[in-house]
């Protein structure tokens, strides 16, 4: 865990983006997406949008008055599905480049054209009446978002990225009353002062085209053409685009087209340190049914994956709400997210403290990579709770989904958790913040035993106690149940052990622990049955970061780990899979009002 040369240029991994402000109206914007699929196969005739892994609606500033450059494209390829931002992989980070160039590594938002990834290219006449026709729901949307972006931000730059970008800058700036003389062949000239007086708007070509070997010079001139403009408003005006706190900028540098990593505090706490490194770590497979998550190989170690089958799952325990979609976060309630923990307790997870240091897992025998970044460590509210659970870990769901015990184990204790009578006091601790896959249970109590280990469990137990909010203790499996005995924490508070779902009876084991829980006096959020036929429930979206898809948290076990073809356990690769009754639904129907909007679509 302690490998910061992952974590280089990047910032912290405590650091991280909360999600929508939840005093501002990000959240209810972005949740009024709409139907892609059926507005495709309506007006199209087909589907055209990569729908199975959601959208992805922003990366970077959402607070009032935190936004000078507004970068706009079309960028959603698989780390952006797998992080939930826009701009995360290979072109993101050569965006990132750009922003620190001018001295901007803060003060930016990048949206897209679609919050959808397209299949295919921006070049059919339909999905360009689809991105800027005024009857087109999704134009309007994107309308909304970019007005409120206007409304709280004074814009310096606005930055198009690609064609579709540089068509919706123009179709923008042209609802705003204004002209675009040059079109999407030069911005500079466009009337960008509407939507901010001392704004400028710039268009380049997506970085995305350098795979096209013909294509590298065009864009490394397209791009110098783009600084040097920046340059010359720079040099007309010394204020018009001040740096960013501890920036610098020198034009007088060539500009190369190079990458740099995404800061952590653009992405989701927990997210695995693979995303967002500058380049691209994940790839579509299956006919969109998977994406693959690959680490930091060191060179000539690729080898041939396998997976067996493609974890189909099934909706046993999911429910939505009315106007909810599987692949779209929350619609109804679309503040349900979790925005993180108190920071002090973050930083402690993570290893942040010195002296409180995670060692090198690597070199005590486990064996997934170590750019991956390790299993998130909680889920939960640690300053709010009534149930402290200390649980081992029985899936690899939670690389994916950034909190601890999200898979098929951790969908069934929270049914548990219901039948006592908790619905969001609780804080999950998993017991070893690495993957142990194919580790014996005498290595995996090794681990535990290791004393830096030791020692920041016992800080973390204490943190969590230190709220004094607890009001029982749950250690479930035998790691768990041997971190209490190594910490020898000296506390009234009742303490409960059961098996974890891979033992033998764990079931008759979970209504024990729930017997015990009915003699318990601790407060209750709704009534409790302490009653459990071990069946599963899903994982609240308030335990999950902004962003997530309805899907996730469901349906069983929705990720797994490569082997080689010799049967060992691949260190570098993962998959996510999405579950079999979300990848073979149909879409939505589309709304009266959606299908009038279609009509007025031309042909």
């Amino acid at each position: 865990m302690a490998h910061q040369e992952y974590w280089e240029r990047r910032g912290f991994p405590w650091e991280h983006d909360p999600g929508p402000p939840k005093n501002m109206s990000w959240a209810r914007l972005f949740s009024e997406t709409p139907n892609y699929r059926a507005l495709a196969e309506a007006y199209m005739g087909r589907g055209k949008f990569r729908w199975h892994f959601g959208p992805m609606y922003y990366r970077g500033r959402l607070k009032k008055n935190n936004v000078r450059v507004l970068v706009i494209g079309q960028e959603g390829a698989m780390d952006e599905s797998l992080a939930h931002r826009a701009f995360v992989g290979s072109s993101g980070g050569r965006m990132q480049h750009l922003l620190d160039y001018i001295g901007i590594d803060y003060s930016y938002l990048f949206l897209n054209t679609f919050v959808y990834p397209i299949n295919g290219q921006y070049s059919e006449r339909k999905i360009k009446v689809l991105a800027q026709h005024e009857a087109s729901p999704i134009l309007r949307q994107r309308c909304e978002i970019l007005e409120y972006v206007r409304e709280k931000n004074d814009l310096r730059l606005i930055i198009a990225v690609g064609t579709a970008a540089k068509e919706t800058v123009c179709t923008w700036i042209t609802q705003l009353g204004g002209q675009c003389p040059d079109g999407i062949a030069d911005l500079s000239t466009a009337d960008a002062h509407l939507i901010s007086p001392k704004a400028q708007a710039i268009g380049i070509i997506h970085p995305g085209a350098l795979h096209q070997a013909d294509m590298k010079v065009k864009v490394q001139e397209d791009y110098k053409r783009a600084m040097n403009q920046i340059a010359e408003w720079v040099a007309q005006d010394a204020d018009w685009l001040p740096t960013d706190p501890g920036m610098q900028r020198d034009f007088s540098v060539p500009f190369e087209i190079l990458k740099k990593p995404i800061p952590f505090r653009d992405l989701p706490v927990g997210i695995s340190w693979r995303l967002g490194n500058g380049t691209s770590a994940g790839r579509r497979l299956d006919d969109q049914r998977t994406i693959q998550l690959s680490a930091a190989i060191p060179r000539g170690e690729r080898h041939d994956t396998f997976y067996r089958g493609l974890a189909q799952g099934s909706p046993e325990g999911y429910q939505e709400e009315i106007g909810d979609v599987p692949y779209e976060p929350p619609v109804f309630d679309y503040e349900a997210y979790d925005m993180g923990p108190p920071e002090a307790f973050l930083k402690l997870i993570m290893g942040g403290y010195p002296g409180k240091e995670w060692p090198d897992f690597q070199s005590l025998g486990v064996t997934a990579h170590p750019s991956l970044g390790g299993m998130p460590l909680f889920r939960g509210r640690p300053d709010k709770t009534t149930l402290l659970v200390l649980a081992d870990p029985q899936s690899v769901d939670d690389l994916f989904c950034m909190r601890a015990l999200c898979g098929n184990s951790g969908q069934h204790f929270q049914a548990f958790l219901q039948a006592a009578g908790i619905s969001t006091r609780y804080c999950i601790l998993r017991s070893l913040p690495v993957d142990v896959t194919g580790l014996s249970l005498r290595h995996r109590m090794r681990l535990v035993r290791q004393p830096q280990v030791q020692k920041m469990y016992r800080a973390l137990l204490d943190k969590v106690l230190d709220y004094d909010d607890a009001s029982a203790i749950l250690l479930m499996g035998p790691l768990a149940q041997e971190h209490w005995r190594l910490a020898g924490i000296d506390t009234e508070l009742p303490v409960v052990s059961l098996k974890n779902r891979s033992q033998r009876q764990w079931l008759p084991s979970w209504k024990e622990a729930l017997r015990q829980l009915s003699t318990i006096n601790y407060p209750k959020e709704a009534t409790a049955s302490f009653a459990y036929d071990g069946h599963r429930s899903q994982i609240p979206r308030h335990d999950l970061p902004y962003g997530f898809l309805r899907w996730q948290g469901t349906s069983g076990n929705r990720v797994k780990r490569a082997k080689k073809e010799n049967g060992e356990w691949s260190p570098y690769y993962y998959k996510w899979f999405a579950p079999g009754w979300v990848f073979k639904s149909k879409p939505r129907s589309l709304s009266e009002e959606e299908k009038q909007l279609v009509t007025q679509l031309p042909d």
